[in-house]
């Protein structure tokens, strides 16, 4: 009986590191090795204030989490600007520096560890595995359900969102720094915690009990369960603890061989995984509810098409007329109110000679441009010119050497790139940048700003706000998608669309953050002739409802059709300007780069 409960305390103690680590690595794909580091610090606080101190339970728990969280804010402020190698590497450091100055203090016990005479909470003495029972399933079905609310939740798909591509997610108006610091302060307290659960389990803080094989322990449960699904951490962390009895019992290994055993086990486990199955046993998205509708749903054809749209669609997968969805852009984008009519024209964004120098490589020079409201201004010019670097310059992405950028009047020149998007001006990439794991609606519903689910304090303490502000953010996700006719895929995985179908998908993310200027970086490249007329038809429906369109584009098709004013750029300069047909005309440019096209 107490084997058994023992078993069971272990699969709830390991649940909470490894629901904290799935959280942090598996959602937010920030690398930690060092969740038994955390763990050691709520332990070894446990144990040494209840016994060297004389400390209740309670006060040295909450001391031993505290202290844990704190040493994780820490970590995390100085590693989180690394990048994810040098990551893993620094927090792999703290493991094995942490535990090896832990196993060299003779305060701590050396190398033996700290004993515990005997802990009790409340009266309670937490002894045998049935009398701490209570105490660490408690402990692991809050920690498991707060992971499970943080993951799934509008803060979780910021999380995602990071993990696929940061750059990108900066681009949004998300504060990736922020979300990443945050998320990792709050899983070393939880680790913490489960030193302190680990500890309580075991009456012991030792370096063995929270040496790094316990680290890649954990880390073998999420992969193999499954990484952001909380789901596969109840299922990973299960199979791996159980492997002990399953060696030793039905095997009938001595415990020696048991535990070489078990770490051939992991490594053929991890291999296994990492070459067949990457998602683990239970993958990203899955959830009982799912499988049990599955089992439910009746029996299709096996030829019946995966995604079906609410409207037919013709052979390319594009609505057909009379679906019933035609744009309904004035709705959807709001309309262009009789301020705004009345403003067309006038200077939204302002450029004042602006200069990039990269070595000895002056990529932008002295360049000054105007973006007016209402119009689509196009930056054309040879490869080499700078016109991408333009836009990482305007949105922050790089640092300005000399000039000033202006937003609405307003000096935004230093500015953060997600500073930069909530003030107004977002981007496109000429390589699109969807979130391929992500879901169609979850990469637009990313682009909707100000959604209070993002905080962590309204998750918990508004939940009401949370939940209904979460509603409206996927409705208005909805009404994006059916302005580009693409809303019978919304729950299909992004990375699954074709490439035409991904522009478009990364343009209806941009739109749904309603940014008054908006810099589109080739958005006809790379898509045949049926997906430009598409994205043209959009971006003009967008200029004409009172938006500030910037475009950069080799595509003269795409220019001759959609822009308003043209600048020409030559080795970082604006060496003409004017509408795309007073270019054309000029003999020079003909020669230099329009005839050449």
């Amino acid at each position: 009986m107490q084997l058994t409960f023992s078993y069971v305390n272990q699969i709830l103690v390991l649940l909470v590191f490894a629901s904290a680590l799935n959280l942090v690595q598996g959602y937010g794909g920030v690398f930690n090795a060092a969740s038994a580091a955390f763990g050691a610090i709520g332990g070894y606080s446990l144990i040494w204030l209840t016994t060297t101190h004389g400390l209740s339970y309670v006060p040295a728990m909450l001391i031993g989490v505290v202290v844990a969280g704190g040493f994780g804010l820490a970590v995390g402020y100085a590693a989180l600007r690394l990048q994810m190698l040098w990551l893993l590497l620094l927090t792999l450091a703290v493991q094995l520096v942490l535990v090896g100055v832990l196993t060299g203090l003779q305060t701590f016990g050396g190398t033996a560890g700290l004993q515990a005479e005997g802990l009790n909470l409340f009266g309670h003495h937490l002894v045998q595995p049935t009398q701490v029972f209570p105490l660490v399933v408690i402990g692991a079905v809050v920690v498991w359900g707060l992971c499970y609310r943080l993951g799934e939740s509008p803060y979780g798909r910021v999380l995602r969102g990071i993990r696929e591509d940061e750059v990108a997610t900066r681009s949004l108006g998300k504060n990736t720094f922020f979300f990443k610091l945050s998320v990792f302060t709050i899983t070393a307290t939880m680790a913490g915690f489960g030193g302190v659960l680990m500890s309580t389990h075991t009456s012991l803080a030792s370096p063995q009990l929270f040496g790094f094989n316990v680290s890649i322990q954990v880390i073998a449960m999420v992969l193999i369960g499954g990484m952001g699904n909380m789901y596969g951490t109840v299922v990973g962390v299960t199979l791996v603890v159980l492997s002990t009895p399953f060696f030793e019992n039905v095997i009938h290994l001595s415990t020696t061989v048991t535990s070489l055993s078990q770490q051939l086990a992991y490594g053929l486990a991890l291999v296994v995984t990492i070459f067949f199955r990457p998602q683990g046993i239970i993958p990203e998205g899955a959830s009982p509810r799912t499988a049990i509708r599955r089992l439910w749903r009746a029996p299709r054809a096996t030829a019946e098409p995966l995604l079906v749209s609410s409207g037919s669609t013709d052979v390319d997968g594009r609505r057909s007329e009379g679906s019933g969805h035609d744009r309904v852009a004035v709705r959807v984008l709001g309309g262009a109110t009789q301020d705004e009519v009345a403003a067309r024209g006038e200077v939204v964004v302002q450029v004042r000679d602006i200069s990039k120098t990269f070595g000895g490589i002056r990529a932008v020079s002295d360049l000054s441009i105007d973006l007016r409201r209402g119009m689509i201004t196009a930056l054309v010019g040879p490869n080499g010119a700078g016109k991408t670097t333009v836009f990482n310059l305007l949105t922050g992405a790089l640092p300005i050497d000399a000039g000033r950028v202006y937003l609405n009047g307003e000096d935004i020149t230093g500015f953060r790139p997600d500073a930069v998007a909530r003030l107004g001006m977002a981007r496109s990439f000429q390589d699109v940048r969807v979130f391929p794991a992500l879901t169609v609606i979850d990469n637009v519903m990313l682009g909707v700003k100000e959604q209070p689910g993002e905080s962590i304090r309204n998750l918990f303490a508004r939940p009401r706000l949370a939940a209904s502000a979460e509603r409206a953010a996927k409705e208005r996700a909805y009404d994006w998608l059916r302005f580009i006719e693409m809303d019978y895929l919304a729950g299909a995985r992004a990375g699954a669309l074709g490439f035409g179908q991904q522009k478009l998908v990364a343009l209806a993310r941009i739109l749904a953050t309603e940014a008054d200027v908006l810099l589109l970086d080739e958005p006809g490249s790379g898509i045949d002739h049926r997906w430009i007329d598409e994205m043209i038809s959009v971006v003009k429906e967008v200029r004409d409802a009172g938006r500030t369109v910037c475009i950069v584009e080799h595509n003269l098709q795409v220019v001759g059709q959609l822009a308003d004013h043209v600048y020409f750029m030559e080795l970082g300069r604006v060496t003409a300007e004017g509408s795309f047909a007073d270019l054309t005309s000029e003999r020079r440019l003909t020669e230099a780069y329009f005839g050449t096209v």
